[in-house]
């Protein structure tokens, strides 16, 4: 293992610990191009030790100067981090918020057609019919007119920990405009807020692509009052476009829950997968699962199709449709 300094390799040492017992039981030396002189010495282990502790407490104190410096900005209304909203121009000096004159009339049309009933999708479209771009350059669509029209950022305030604060910016839109435009938006929901069909997810966080290597997310697709469940390659970690790859949630459930409930010699439920299970990895091509057990062993599970419906072996039955969706209507 090369590493041109040592903090690159590890940043505490617990982890630099951990490393080095890995690298020991494979037999893999460590070589540090700013430090060829270290070894494998008892006096070596020593210096890599105290370089390990150093890079902890380097560590620390830098993310204690960023609290201090967020903490400061955040006392004095200053804005901390994120993306600007439309309607503003970040400072290049001070990073702040500065009003853009040409956005700033369009967030005030919105605000004002929103007060007077007008629909989010309607505003989207005359806003695109009149050439407004959205801040990444892109057309508008209800969905982020109603982001707009919530956004507290208007009115001279930040969102911050589930509430808002005070900001030093300038305000597009008064109190009073803005408090309406809200009022109009709450008056068009469908359902109160909260009253969502509540959806499982048990291998939410474990289940990765294999042609890419990255998680999958949990993925519905709604007709009607029916939601499909799936799950689906959608990360774009990395800075490469996702996959796409996806697979019916109640199809690698079932197969994952009845080859580790094999393994265990009884019936595991589906919420106590998490108890098991390390991590799962998907292939689309082969329709193959393969999970890595919390007991160091390796499972296997194929999600293809099978025709009998009891087969306890890695085969499993193809999902009925109305298996694979979740029919509760939202709300109920």
């Amino acid at each position: 293992m090369v590493v041109h300094r040592f903090d690159r390799l590890a940043r505490s040492l617990i982890g630099y610990v951990r490393l080095l017992e890995e690298f020991r039981k494979h037999r893999v030396s460590l070589f540090i191009v700013t430090a060829p002189e270290l070894g494998s010495t008892a006096h070596d282990q020593l210096i890599f030790n105290i370089l390990a502790s150093f890079a902890e407490f380097e560590r620390e104190m830098i993310a204690s100067r960023i609290a201090d410096a967020r903490a400061r900005l955040k006392a004095k209304g200053r804005r901390v981090a994120g993306a600007v909203p439309y309607g503003y121009d970040g400072d290049p000096r001070t990073k702040q918020l500065v009003v853009n004159p040409n956005e700033a009339s369009a967030v005030k049309w919105m605000f004002g057609t929103a007060a007077e009933g007008k629909r989010p999708l309607a505003i989207a479209e005359e806003a695109n019919a009149r050439g407004w771009l959205t801040k990444a350059g892109g057309l508008w669509t209800a969905r982020q007119v109603i982001a707009t029209l919530r956004n507290p950022v208007y009115i001279g305030l930040f969102r911050d920990a589930g509430s808002v604060r005070s900001g030093h910016h300038e305000r597009i839109v008064e109190k009073e405009l803005f408090d309406t435009a809200a009022e109009r938006l709450e008056s068009r929901r469908t359902r109160q807020p909260g009253n969502r069909l509540a959806i499982e997810w048990p291998l939410k966080g474990v289940l990765g692509c294999a042609a890419c290597g990255r998680g999958m997310s949990p993925h519905t697709i709604r007709k009607g009052p029916r939601v499909y469940r799936y799950y689906r390659c959608r990360s774009t970690a990395g800075g490469l476009p996702p996959c796409g790859n996806q697979v019916a949630a109640y199809a690698i459930e079932r197969a994952v829950e009845r080859q580790i409930s094999k393994k265990a010699h009884a019936n595991v439920d589906l919420n106590e997968i998490r108890n098991y299970v390390e991590s799962l990895t998907y292939d689309a091509g082969t329709g193959r699962i393969v999970a890595r057990l919390i007991v160091t062993e390796t499972a296997t599970a194929d999600s293809e199709r099978s025709r009998n419906p009891d087969d306890c072996s890695s085969r499993v039955a193809h999902p009925t449709p109305a298996q694979s969706r979740q029919s509760r209507r939202p709300g109920d």
